[in-house]
């Protein structure tokens, strides 16, 4: 009953996010599609997407790693009753970064072509001016990101998911409004002033929903311990919570060495990647998270075992075949979300082959949010810090090899490799914590992969024959690949399909 009780908790906080995070997405990609429509790929939005790629950074570290930190302490003075003593570690908290946040824009101000350098050593003449530029315009935004952090992680211990994720889809109002109305009249840094504002919304959004009598009230008396346990953990889970989108960042400064476009091209393909690797796998992780730290304190090391396999085989499930059909429709998905206006054929194959190879890594991608959970849930940070260093030195040594061989492709494959070879150590480290069952996942990762090559392959061959419209052919391929890979999935007994559907309903069910 526990067990029911734990995943239903954790799937309905799930639900909540997976539906608001299709939202977003829409947004984001209903952006990203006009962005590809103005800019192409060309040497001015190499020098946009370079910006919004730092904030890509910045944003889920800063986000991540303060939820990592911060979500476990606060919560446990609303389990114990002492809701004065979470309030205070909130407005000390908020007080302690929006000064920080406020010192990190001043100094983005003064280094930003020392900043352009580090992250774009290939961008020169007009790019590389254009870039420093833009760097300067939207500093601001950092401190709005920061505490827009502290209160979705308010939100999160209160279950009020929809309060914590709704800032996602209002942030990309600003970019869409800039680019269809102002870009024309102001250009570029229009664009730039749009992150600033989606900074401010992201903040704005959530306070309607804080709604249980707190309100912040500066406080700088940062020598309690508690506020010195959090800020001796923070380094570590900022910087594990930053380096998978450091690896991105890492991609695109090499991918400036390259032709005019890649960076566009590699950022247009990590994006589409993003929606499929993201959405379920974040929902789930961050619903997780809370009952995670539940089953640590009343030291259930079995019951937490259980649930880690369990959410990695439903992982497998859904995210292997999604992996087959990007990589085997790799061209029609960016076709048909990007090429328009200036995004050209040539533009889809670039970022079509980048595309594909960024699939690699859905699973363990998702897998990965997941385990090192596990170690933050310890407070272990220091672990997590040191394999997601790993992760980072080992994506920028097959960055450096693999660049010099395919190029662009190379910079994705390194990417994909680095997180599947993360996966397999973060497995082996965690078992200092949690008996985790190794066959168990080995054994459906066996079945679903034979499901999945069936399903994907019978709608490619069909279109191979009959040549259709890429939209048509999306369609009928999604609907006949799911048919088949449920056929495929109750004669293989995979019962995680199942236990996915049956929490779902439950769910619903209640509310």
């Amino acid at each position: 009953m526990e067990n029911k009780s734990i995943g239903s908790r954790i799937f309905k906080g799930a639900v909540v996010i997976v539906l608001v995070g299709i939202l977003a997405k829409i947004a984001s990609f209903f952006a990203e599609a006009i962005l590809a429509a103005i800019f192409g790929t060309s040497s001015q939005s190499d020098a946009y997407y370079m910006v919004s790629s730092v904030q890509a950074v910045v944003y889920p570290m800063l986000s991540v790693g303060i939820w990592k930190v911060f979500l476990p302490l606060y919560k446990g003075h609303i389990a114990r009753g002492e809701r004065d003593l979470a309030d205070a570690l909130t407005n000390k908290a908020l007080t302690f970064f929006i000064i920080v946040s406020s010192v990190v824009v001043i100094l983005l101000v003064i280094f930003a072509p020392f900043v352009v350098t580090l992250v774009a050593p290939g961008f020169t003449g007009d790019t590389r001016t254009l870039c420093i530029k833009l760097v300067r315009i939207s500093a601001p935004m950092y401190i709005f990101i920061i505490s827009s952090a502290i209160y979705a992680s308010l939100l999160q211990c209160h279950n009020r998911f929809l309060g914590s994720q709704i800032r996602e889809v209002i942030s990309h109002i600003p970019t869409i409004i800039a680019a269809v109305l102002f870009y024309k009249h102001f250009g570029i840094e229009a664009m730039a002033w749009a992150l600033v504002v989606a900074g401010v919304l992201r903040l704005l959004i959530e306070l309607p929903f804080v709604n249980w009598n707190y309100r912040y009230r500066p406080d700088v008396k940062f020598n309690s311990a508690e506020f010195k346990l959090m800020l001796k953990r923070m380094p570590a889970a900022l910087v594990s919570a930053g380096v998978g989108r450091i690896n991105t960042l890492v991609d695109k400064a090499m991918a400036s060495l390259l032709p005019t476009g890649t960076v566009s091209g590699l950022n247009y393909g990590y994006k589409l990647m993003s929606v499929f690797s993201g959405l379920l796998s974040s929902a789930i992780a961050t619903a997780m998270y809370p009952q995670m730290i539940e089953l640590i304190t009343l030291n259930k090391k079995d019951a937490l075992g259980k649930l880690i396999v369990r959410i990695i085989n439903i992982f497998c499930v859904l995210m292997i075949p999604i992996t087959l059909a990007c990589v085997v429709f790799r061209t029609e998905l960016v076709a048909a979300v990007y090429q328009r206006g200036a995004f050209d054929a040539s533009s889809t194959a670039l970022t079509a082959s980048v595309f594909a190879i960024y699939c690699l890594c859905l699973f363990t991608a998702a897998s990965n949010t997941v385990l090192s959970n596990i170690f933050y849930g310890h407070g272990d940070t220091k672990t997590a810090m040191f394999i997601s260093l790993a992760h980072l030195g080992i994506n920028i040594v097959l960055n450096i090899v693999f660049i010099r061989l395919w190029g662009v492709n190379g910079l994705a494959l390194a990417t994909s490799l680095s997180s599947i070879l993360t996966f397999v150590i973060r497995l082996i480290a965690s078992r200092k914590y949690v008996k985790l069952s190794l066959r168990a996942m080995f054994r459906t990762g066996l079945k679903v992969l034979l499901a999945s090559v069936i399903s994907v392959m019978i709608p490619r061959v069909i279109f191979w024959f009959f040549p259709a419209n890429i939209y048509l052919t999306l369609i009928v391929s999604a609907v006949d690949g799911i048919a088949v890979y449920l056929v495929m999935v109750r004669l293989l007994k995979l019962n995680e399909l199942d236990d996915v559907l049956t929490l779902v309903k439950r769910v619903f069910k209640r509310e």
